[in-house]
Formats: structure tokens, sequence, C-alpha cells
């Protein structure tokens, strides 16, 4: 798609979103955890109002200095994090944002039923006003709510996500200057106009596409200059190999690629341990 009309959109949705007043609320969660769990509401693009979870590390007398911070979002459900709060005793503080109407934050606005846990559905014919241009928002302005807390090392901001979450983060890490690493599991909403699963309805919606284009990571990926890694599965027929080699290969910055000739939709434990090496070498350093 046209480059300037791309930036020209983002421009002007940062912009606009830059004018809400964050409000940010947090209240600490009584649980007996082995850290601090907090949920955290603030408002976003359009005044809509997200949820968040932040577990923060006890660190006693270690607790002076100032943290990095990982954010992550949920896969396409809404509710399931690849990135556990429990990670937070790694030395992090972890936010879990959940992008407007999924998990939480479905308590406080909701999609229409047609677009509930169907989201591309929500405003699929315009750029303005379509699902993610909020949703990408609400992951921006979990950020800028971190960067409100003392404890947080505004210079050591990394991203994490699965899936949904994986699309997302790397959106975000294109959009954002602020982040300084990402990590994207078998990332979904990847090269869309080549995906070989995508529903019929939508991959034979011109319109649709049209919009999409906007908010696909394939077009944002040039963007994106934090060091990338990315995972993706041979068999995993939700998130083809090929869209997320289309990413990989227009990402600008240091970049990685772990590719599982057997892998399915799902989760994989050397990748996980290979994300947190990667974050530990860009954010700790």
């Amino acid at each position: 798609m046209n480059t300037q009309t791309l930036e020209t959109f983002w421009q002007k949705t940062l912009h606009r979103a830059a004018k809400e007043p964050l409000e940010a609320q947090a209240e600490q969660v009584k649980a007996p955890l082995p850290f601090y769990k907090h949920r955290i509401t603030y408002r976003s693009l359009d005044g809509v109002k997200v949820r968040a979870c932040l577990g923060q590390p006890i660190l006693g007398e270690r607790g002076n200095g100032k943290l990095p911070a990982i954010v992550t979002a949920p896969g396409y459900g809404g509710w399931e994090f690849g990135t556990e709060l429990s990670e937070c005793q790694r030395g992090y503080l972890v936010l879990q944002v959940y992008p407007r109407s999924q998990g939480e934050s479905g308590e406080l606005w909701k999609v229409e039923p047609s677009a509930d846990q169907a989201w591309m559905n929500h405003g699929k014919h315009n750029p303005e006003g379509f699902y993610y241009q909020g949703a990408y928002v609400d992951v921006m302005r979990g950020i800028d709510y971190l960067l409100t807390r003392p404890d947080v090392d505004a210079g050591r901001i990394g991203l994490m996500g699965t899936s949904q979450g994986g699309g997302i983060v790397l959106a975000v890490g294109a959009l954002d200057p602020r982040v300084k690493a990402v990590v994207a599991h078998v990332p979904y909403l990847c090269d869309l106009r080549n995906h070989r699963g995508l529903s019929t309805d939508l991959a034979g919606d011109p319109v649709f596409l049209n919009t999409f284009d906007y908010f696909d990571p394939v077009h944002l990926a040039p963007r994106l200059r934090a060091p990338t890694l990315l995972s993706a599965g041979g068999k995993d027929k939700t998130c083809p190999p090929e869209t997320i080699r289309a990413v990989f290969d227009r990402l600008g910055g240091t970049k990685a690629l772990a590719h599982y000739p057997e892998l399915t939709h799902t989760s994989c434990g050397d990748f996980y341990a290979m994300s947190w090496e990667w974050l530990k070498r860009h954010l700790e350093t």
C-alpha cells in the first residue's frame, strides 16, 4: 500500500490518542502470590476504557532501582496470554493488556455481538474505527501507564505476544519508538492478503482487505527497528509460516526467526526459553 497514506493515518490516530487523558487507576489484588498483582484501568482512543493486570516482583532491599517492563497482549479469544504475570519474578514488571472488549476489558466496553471474538468484523470496511485501530492504541496506552510509574525504566520496554498477541506486538513495536525489544510467537494477522486459511467472507472482501492493509504487520514492519524475535511452525494452519516470513523479510533492524518444521499452532518450550534470553540480551544490558 501507499507508504505516505499509511504514515498519515497513523500520525492522525496517535495524535488523537495523545489528547485523551490517561486517568489511570491501580488497585492491588489481595491474593496469596509470590509477587504483587495490580488491576489497572485507563482511558484509550476515543475515551474507551481498558483494563490490564500488572505483575510486580517483590524485591526487598534490591527494590530501589528502576526495572525493565514487558507488555503483552492475549490470543484471539481475548483471555489467554503466552506470558504469565508470575514471570515478573525474573526481575521485570509484566503488564497484561486486554484490548478493548477482550477479556476483562469487556466489562467496560463491548463490540457488537457479531464481532465478539471475531474482532476483525468490527468496522471492517473503514480503517477509521476498525477494531485494531483501537486495539493497537490500547497496548500503547499501557506503555503510557508504565511510564508514569517511578519503578519503570523508560529505556527498557519490551513486548511479548503469541498468536493474535504476536501480531499486535509486531504492529505496536513498529508504531511506538519507545519499544526496545519484541518477541512474537507464531504471530497472527500477518500478510493477510496471502493467508491461505483466512475465512472466505474476509478473503473475498476487497474492501475489508483494503482496510486491513493499514494494520497488517507486513506493511508496518519496515518501521520496526527494535530487535525482534519471531517463531513459525511448519504445520501451523492458523498462522502459516510463509505469512510470518513475509514480515520477517521486511524488518530492517536486528532480527531472528526460529522455524519449527513440526510445530502446529501451539506453545513451544524451546522458543519460550529463547524469548527470555532475547529479552535479557536487549533489555538488561
